[in-house]
């Protein structure tokens, strides 16, 4: 991902459309709590992996930015019922946690390069009013007076320096979201080839142990996204 595309980035990350929870089918107010519980962390799972056709690309930023959105959800619902549930739940939280994190570094570096790149359009912006002001005060002298002072002006000024300091800070948050971005892809690669899904739902019961081994796990649906709000 080049830094201009990396500008646009975190202005995605709040005005994307944000994935929208599914409602959960199926719970009655008076069935067994694991019931109910299986019913909603099959949903959550099925919202996360809804959107495994886009995580390849760093550039969907949509549907990255909505992938821990869905991770949240499926693992705040192990969080609920972990009393429930057993032991090994723990290690399955731990492993939607880290898909977490990993998106969380990269958009933390987005939003740093924007601000950055704020800082520096700013600076700009404001350098050429000043040398603007200067050229068009025609009553403020000559052209050849006007011209040394715009020689003056840009003599003096301390921006490159500052600016090579910016870009500085920009290229190391890029790398810093490029590594973020390939943890993420090994933690997603190493649960698909560890078949997560399957050993969740062996963990809360919806496929019983001696049926996990041959038990196809079924194809996520779309994602429900709605427009965030502001």
């Amino acid at each position: 991902m080049t830094i201009g595309s990396m500008s646009g980035s975190a202005a995605s990350w709040r005005s994307t459309a944000v994935v929208k929870a599914r409602r959960v089918k199926g719970l009655r107010c008076d069935a067994p709590v694991i019931d109910s519980a299986r019913k909603i962390i099959e949903s959550r799972l099925q919202e996360m992996l809804s959107f495994a056709p886009w995580v390849g690309d760093q550039n969907n930023i949509e549907e990255i930015h909505n992938l821990p959105i869905a991770a949240k959800r499926l693992r705040y619902s192990l969080e609920l019922f972990r009393f429930g549930l057993p032991s090994g739940t723990g290690g399955l939280i731990d492993e939607v946690k880290e898909i977490q994190e990993h998106i969380g570094d990269m958009h933390d570096a987005d939003v740093l390069i924007e601000r950055v790149l704020e800082i520096v359009t700013t600076d700009v912006q404001s350098r050429s009013a000043r040398l603007l002001e200067i050229a068009s005060a025609v009553d403020r002298g000559t052209v050849a007076q006007r011209h040394q002072r715009l020689k003056s002006a840009l003599a003096s000024r301390v921006t490159p320096r500052d600016e090579i300091a910016f870009f500085t800070l920009i290229a190391q948050r890029a790398d810093d979201r490029d590594r973020a971005y390939e943890r993420f892809s090994i933690a997603w690669r190493l649960m698909e080839e560890t078949d997560f899904p399957t050993r969740l739902r062996r963990c809360t019961g919806v496929i019983p142990p001696e049926e996990a081994q041959s038990a196809p796990s079924p194809a996520p649906d779309e994602p429900v996204v709605e427009q965030a709000a502001g």
